[in-house]
């Protein structure tokens, strides 16, 4: 298809070649773009499960944590009376 453009904008003169080989760069950028666009949305999109799983790592310890913290609290309630 690129190279039909390409032949029909040189039957038309320069600046239908020129336009139409802007075009097709254009094109190609976009494309690039989006890739680009795409790997660095998968990137984040790790980065958040990685950071979500490591939160649910934390607030279960912090859990567990708390939990102690209440049974040692208790404890010395029962022994200081």
């Amino acid at each position: 298809m690129e190279e039909t453009l390409l032949t029909k904008a040189v039957e038309q003169g320069i600046w239908a070649l020129l336009f139409v080989s802007l075009y097709l760069y254009q094109l190609q950028d976009s494309r690039r773009l989006q890739f680009d666009a795409k790997e660095r949305e998968n990137k984040l999109t790790d980065f958040l499960r990685d950071i979500t799983r490591q939160f649910e790592l934390l607030a279960k310890q912090y859990e567990r944590l708390s939990d102690d913290v209440q049974e040692i609290k208790s404890e010395i309630r029962g022994k200081g009376q």
